[in-house]
């Protein structure tokens, strides 16, 4: 690994040696590395901290057309002087210009400088920090708002259409081809009950009732880099999924991973809810920072994007645990079950309170 670190800095550029790098196991998807290097020019001895990743092209058929997304938001957002609370993540250019890499055994790489005195958060008790995230959420999707949706590149087909996620999930359950289906009867009639219901935003968006914008569509808020000191948001990070999309999708998911105290993969179900005070941190940040850049559709649909994109990923997880795991990266024997059951149960909480969500944000969007 360290002779694949030190090749990739020779091609941009990046002088001295490897001090010291270590694998980051918190994402599910790509393959990341913090890496120091350590340079001497014969004055003074500096130590750079950099992140490299490899990208999963299972999941990215298509990792140039991901970076591209990425390259045009980036110099939209500059050439535009759109004010934002905090930046998009910025990848280095090679000798080539462009900003990404394939080595010669056809992996897939990028380079971003490692962001000092900032931290992100897998579980948070501060308040703070939720009114941060969802700010700078709805920042990000209001400052890129008048990107026309039509230029971005469909990196993952489908990504949010839950209706088409639904029926994936029952062709695989129907297939079966790793006898596990036995084993989850009971968490595949929740996806028989609740399906109609999944597929509310799905019809209205092929109504033509809500309109497909740039969002992000992996708004967990671990995917925010804030001041380690003041919280304050300093970068938006894990622009692969950047799509054209619906505003609920963005909203949906980060309130599903916010407003949970419990990990996404929990085992004790009795942890698992939406706590609803943890709800409206968010929702003031993020209401507060879109302002009145969305329809009021589609401010009556926000809360509807929690359970929606929660049991949608549920059935990712549970589909994937049928399938045998090729998608997520799992730790542990059961991982995606684990994380499906988890999913399920925050989703039901979320169905129950549904009626409070939406009044709660008729408000905050009523101060606006």
């Amino acid at each position: 690994m360290e002779r694949k670190i030190q090749l990739l800095m020779n091609l941009y550029g990046i002088n001295g040696k490897v001090k010291e790098y270590r694998k980051i196991t918190n994402g599910h998807i790509n393959e990341t590395y913090y890496v120091l290097v350590e340079n001497n020019n014969g004055l003074s001895e500096t130590a750079n901290p950099y992140i490299f990743q490899k990208v999963n092209t299972y999941v990215f058929k298509n990792p140039a057309a991901v970076m591209n997304n990425i390259m045009m938001l980036d110099n939209f957002i500059k050439n535009n002087n759109k004010k934002s609370a905090c930046r998009i993540i910025n990848f280095l250019v090679n000798g080539d210009y462009k900003n990404y890499t394939v080595t010669d055994d056809g992996e897939f790489w990028r380079i971003c400088i490692f962001e000092e005195n900032t931290i992100t958060f897998e579980i948070v008790e501060n308040p703070a920090v939720l009114r941060s995230s969802g700010y700078a959420f709805g920042d990000f999707l209001n400052v890129i708002s008048d990107f026309p949706a039509d230029k971005l590149n469909i990196t993952i087909p489908d990504f949010h259409n839950t209706k088409k996620r639904l029926d994936n999930f029952f062709r695989i359950v129907e297939a079966d081809e790793n006898d596990r289906v036995k084993n989850v009867k009971d968490e595949i009639k929740i996806f028989e009950k609740y399906y109609d219901f999944c597929c509310k935003l799905t019809d209205m968006t092929d109504r033509g009732e809500l309109p497909l914008r740039p969002v992000h569509n992996d708004t967990k808020y671990n995917n925010i880099l804030l001041n380690k000191d003041t919280f304050e948001p300093v970068c938006v990070l894990d622009l692969d999924t950047i799509m054209p999309g619906l505003v609920a999708h963005d909203f949906g998911d980060a309130i599903r991973f916010a407003a949970n105290r419990a990990s996404e993969d929990e085992t004790d179900l009795s942890k698992v809810f939406l706590d609803f005070d943890y709800f409206k941190e968010f929702t003031r940040g993020f209401i507060s920072a879109v302002g009145k850049s969305m329809t009021e559709l589609e401010t009556e649909t926000l809360a509807l994007g929690a359970p929606t994109i929660t049991l949608e990923l549920a059935s990712r997880f549970l589909a994937d645990y049928i399938d045998g795991d090729k998608y997520f990266a799992v730790h542990r024997e059961g991982h995606n079950l684990d994380r499906a059951r988890c999913q399920m149960k925050l989703a039901e909480d979320m169905i129950e309170k549904l009626d409070v969500m939406r009044e709660f944000v008729r408000k905050c969007a009523e101060t606006i």
